[in-house]
């Protein structure tokens, strides 16, 4: 086997595994190859596979921005819990009342 041949399958043993643990984004990947193959037979005119296209690919955005956004909140959750000088929540003691 060669380098090359042997780089690209590495590569795509890497991306299959990061698929599985991304399903949504892979559902969107095959929607796209759908698209591209025309899977449903439905697509006879470009205007008609551009716009099921960018309607996958906005959905595959939105898909990628949640799924980053939850998995910074959640490091960023974990970076606190680890970090002991960090107090998240203080219930107010009875000397605060009379401030009110």
């Amino acid at each position: 086997m060669d380098r090359d041949t042997e780089k690209q399958d590495k590569l795509a043993e890497e991306v299959a595994w990061r698929l599985e643990r991304h399903p949504i984004i892979k559902a969107r990947i095959s929607k796209l190859l759908d698209v591209m193959e025309n899977a449903g037979g439905d697509l006879r005119r470009a205007d008609d596979a551009e716009r099921r296209a960018i309607d996958e690919l906005r959905g595959m955005g939105q898909e990628l921005l949640q799924g980053w956004g939850r998995r910074l909140a959640d490091e960023e959750a974990q970076r606190l819990d680890r970090d002991a000088a960090v107090v998240r929540q203080v219930k107010k003691t009875s000397l605060a009342q009379h401030l009110r």
